[in-house]
């Protein structure tokens, strides 16, 4: 009868998933209808393992393969926080000595401290409180923690299942998403998100891209205009290049580059791949059908990257996020009152 149960709970899983990725992948819902598709996924072979447990310790070679691997996925399992955070905290020095001591560059090693306060300093904090007001605040902002860690995973999660194309998207347009330039020259960061779309651009015979960057206070040319001419270099024929010079936010490059399309045409973001999520999530609140596409980044600078666009997306979504923590604020008020 459990077995049957958890069957049914994987198919509605699988089912729910599904749903989500064909009708709307830009919504969080993607990544976490997908962790309970693989948590129902684990728990339906474990199921199954059970089921024929008899069978199974009767071929000890068998036996020992499935020990052995279950060891494993616990070690890992067991290691995987702190391998984390020693790779926030190697890339944290890392991006500090490539690009400089600046205040945008400390994401990762503060997300780093962060875990490491939160696994070790704060449970010591716990033994502190007693069983009072203080208890409850204590308890409140654990499970706010615990909170924007499981977004955090979810949003991570989304970001990678919108990086994957299980299908051909036949696109009328490709917008690139403008960054910093070098004097006229486009930027290595740029070059890459430029590259990506020439690669989509050149399995749809038909496309245009949309170079789409304006002119900062501190840059020669506009972004647009020397990501056009980088294009131009890479074989794209100026024909098939839109400039879209007047946008200055990631919000600006999407609402613009889309007044310069066809009517009811489909369109691609090309951006880096720790970007591509915050993007298509600016395109959806626009009303805009679109998906991402992501190029690759230098992996120090990626993470302390995807902290600037974790912490982004939860400004985008701040009315949801304030809403979520008000409520478990009042439900632990609620407890409060109830034990005083």
């Amino acid at each position: 009868m459990l077995m049957l149960i958890i069957f049914l709970a994987f198919l509605v899983t699988a089912g729910a998933f599904g749903y989500t990725m064909y009708h709307e992948p830009r919504s969080l819902w993607a990544g976490a209808t997908c962790t309970a598709f693989l948590a129902m996924s684990v728990a339906f072979i474990l199921s199954i393992l059970f089921h024929y447990s008899e069978v199974i310790m009767a071929h000890q070679p068998v036996h020992i393969l499935l020990s052995l691997l279950a060891m494993v996925v616990v070690l890992v399992g067991l290691m995987l926080p702190f391998i984390l955070i020693l790779a926030f905290l190697y890339n944290g020095i890392k991006i500090l000595f490539k690009e400089g001591f600046k205040p945008h560059n400390l994401l990762s090693l503060f997300f780093a401290f962060l875990c490491i306060g939160y696994l070790f300093v704060w449970p010591l904090v716990g033994d502190l409180s007693n069983r009072n007001i203080w208890r409850y605040t204590y308890e409140y902002l654990g499970t706010l923690a615990l909170y924007f860690i499981g977004v955090m995973m979810m949003y991570t999660l989304t970001l990678w299942l919108n990086l994957l194309h299980f299908k051909r998207n036949k696109l009328d347009y490709i917008v690139v998403l403008g960054a910093g330039l070098n004097g006229t020259e486009v930027t290595l960061l740029l070059a890459a998100r430029i590259d990506r779309a020439i690669k989509v651009y050149q399995k749809n015979p038909h496309m245009k891209l949309i170079m789409s960057g304006g002119k900062g206070p501190d840059e020669v040319i506009a972004e647009a205009e020397a990501m056009k001419n980088y294009a131009v270099k890479q074989g794209v024929p100026a024909e098939d290049i839109l400039v879209e010079n007047k946008s200055t936010t990631t919000y600006e490059n999407i609402l613009f580059s889309h007044k310069l399309m066809k009517p009811d045409a489909k369109f691609g973001i090309a951006t880096n791949s720790y970007h591509v999520y915050r993007a298509l999530v600016i395109a959806k609140r626009q009303g805009l059908k679109c998906v991402g596409f992501g190029a690759k980044t230098r992996w120090y600078f990626t993470l302390n990257a995807f902290m600037r666009e974790y912490i982004a997306y939860l400004r985008i979504t701040y009315k949801l996020q304030l809403s979520v923590v008000t409520l478990i604020g009042l439900m632990y008020m609620v407890f409060a009152l109830i034990k005083f």
